[in-house]
């Protein structure tokens, strides 16, 4: 059985290097999550739920995926679209701007295809299931209420669902429009990885007590609210808190992934049975040792210096 099933679209990163070279890579930000879960933990099974297209990127992906031990069976393929691209430039204070080539990418097609091939059934069965609101941004919405009918029918046959808002303005229509869909997924997750800034933007929620409030209304019975510098707290159905005091890296050379590489780590130590106190300390000391390297995926033998 799949630890872990990551749902979004993977996408071709390019990025300047030191010396102006373009350097190509892969990420997106779930399959980011479900590359650092697999590092992690390397005896869990990650799987991936996307789309890509029959063109070199689409088939290098696939290569990629199974060179980082990422399961491919949920990943399918059209003929009609190819995958997304975007490029990446970081200023001196390690904070990324983003251009995208993404509009009708092959991962928009993932709900279609997937029911195409038989529906929710053929979906992996895995302890947790993670998306985020980039996933159903990318979807029309049409496919947003469904991707969510199959996520819930896959918590009806015992996985738990976990959603990272990961709230990007200009993917939503306006604002009431990314809150009504945002609110939906939070309603049907059992894990929120809320931000205290998307809070603050989107739902105009300002303290962590208020997005705390706001999680227990919406019935979410895990959730860990990003405080940014007042550190990260978490809580579990039992109202129990804990919290994990801000400890910034040494350097912040590239922010591309911090999220994502907590997310990933989060959630595969909470497969794995730790705590959530456990899985928040797990996940800060990935991220704080992201950030200090360039681009969404820290090298493999850097990772293993650092954690192994």
């Amino acid at each position: 059985m799949t630890g872990l099933l990551v749902v979004g679209e993977g996408m071709v990163e390019f990025k300047q290097s030191e010396n102006g070279q373009l350097m190509q890579k892969f990420a997106g930000d779930t399959l980011n999550a479900g590359i650092y879960a697999k590092r992690w933990s390397p005896n869990t099974q990650v799987g991936y739920f996307s789309a890509l297209g029959s063109d070199m990127f689409s088939d290098k992906m696939r290569e990629y995926l199974a060179s980082e031990n990422i399961s491919a069976d949920a990943v399918y393929q059209t003929d009609s679209a190819n995958i997304g691209i975007y490029a990446i430039q970081t200023d001196e204070h390690g904070e990324r701007s983003f251009t995208y080539w993404r509009k009708d990418s092959a991962a928009t097609q993932m709900v279609d295809l997937l029911l195409a091939a038989g529906g929710a059934d053929q979906l992996p069965a895995a302890d947790i299931i993670f998306f985020s609101g980039i996933s159903l941004a990318i979807l029309s919405d049409e496919n947003k209420g469904r991707l969510l009918d199959i996520l819930a029918q896959a918590k009806a046959n015992g996985s738990k669902i976990a959603f990272d808002p990961n709230y990007r303005p200009r993917m939503w229509r306006d604002q009431s429009h990314a809150i009504e869909w945002i609110e939906k997924a939070y309603k049907l997750s059992d894990i929120a990885l809320p931000g205290l800034d998307e809070h603050q933007d989107l739902f105009e929620q300002q303290t962590v007590e208020a997005v705390k409030n706001y999680m227990l209304q919406l019935g979410v019975s895990e959730f860990v609210i990003k405080a940014g510098k007042q550190g990260v707290y978490g809580y579990t159905a039992e109202h129990s808190a804990c919290h994990v005091p801000f400890n910034p890296a040494p350097k912040q050379l590239d922010s591309t992934a911090a999220g994502d590489s907590f997310a990933g780590t989060y959630l595969v130590s909470r497969v794995n049975g730790q705590s959530v106190l456990s899985a928040i300390e797990n996940a800060d000391k990935v991220a704080r040792e992201v950030v200090q390297h360039p681009g969404a995926i820290m090298d493999i033998e850097l990772y293993n210096k650092a954690f192994k």
